[in-house]
């Protein structure tokens, strides 16, 4: 069975974790999909420029990605900018926190998980 193509949206902090859900992101960006890379700053901060190594992660790999900066809140944000997409699948990266607790938190993955309408990949 051949793969769909997919909007893909994946949201990028510079975690440890976000890197693992580019990279889970990367992998799933198959022909015809489009990968879109998120970075979100609170409220009333300059949001930050995706850095260099993401972009030269996702060329290393021959895909293009469009990129996309935000401020607020991270779930409302990654939310806004699913809908604009028009996203199949949001991929992010597991909170330390939840992971080290071995219980579910209120994480921007849960918040996700919980809110949003398309699939939802939270990676560990």
């Amino acid at each position: 069975m051949a793969a769909q193509p997919r909007r893909i949206l994946v949201g990028f902090d510079g975690s440890e974790a976000a890197w693992r859900a580019l990279d889970a992101a990367i992998e799933l960006t198959g022909y015809g999909s489009t990968l879109t890379v998120a970075t979100v700053a609170p409220e009333g901060q300059s949001p930050p420029d995706v850095p260099l190594e993401v972009r030269e992660r996702v060329h290393a790999r021959g895909l293009t990605a469009a990129y996309v900066r935000r401020a607020g809140d991270p779930v409302e944000e990654l939310l806004r900018a699913a809908d604009e997409l028009g996203a199949e699948l949001v991929v992010v990266g597991r909170s330390t926190r939840a992971s080290e607790a071995g219980e579910p938190s209120d994480s921007v993955g849960a918040a996700l998980v919980r809110r949003a309408w398309c699939d939802v990949l939270v990676v560990g």
